[in-house]
């Protein structure tokens, strides 16, 4: 009895995690890109304050961030806003080595082509609407 209680519970277990986490990956997509433009500017602020451990952390999330946001394309096979976000986790990962290095230089510089990432996604792929929020354009 004892041996089948503890399979109900590791089965249920199993279920809950994976229902924990399909409801994380399918979070709205302003509320991931309000995450996103949050910890871009802590990345700032962190660089300029030559505060390179706190940088690193928050490039860190930024990656993951933006992982997300190429599982949120990936279903819509749109190749520039892929690229777009696999670029600008690559720059977030330049971000957190070199900050781990303590080079907040070359971490500014790839602060920097995150930016560009994101503008140039932005720009293809959302559209203002007249009550000034944005809809998403796949």
């Amino acid at each position: 009895m004892n041996r089948q209680f503890a399979w109900i519970l590791i089965l249920g277990a199993g279920v809950f995690a994976c229902t924990a986490s399909f409801a994380q990956q399918k979070r709205p997509y302003n509320d991931l890109m309000k995450d996103v433009a949050a910890t871009y500017a802590s990345v700032k602020k962190n660089l300029d304050a030559n505060a390179a451990p706190a940088a690193a952390a928050d490039a860190a999330k930024l990656q993951t961030l933006f992982k997300e946001t190429e599982d949120f394309w990936a279903p819509f096979k749109t190749k520039d806003a892929l690229d777009a976000a696999k670029s600008a986790q690559d720059a977030a990962a330049t971000i957190t080595a070199a900050a781990k290095a303590n080079n907040v230089q070359k971490a500014q510089a790839s602060y920097n082509s995150v930016g560009k990432f994101c503008n140039a996604c932005h720009t293809s792929h959302r559209e203002q609407m007249p009550d000034k929020t944005y809809k998403i354009k796949p």
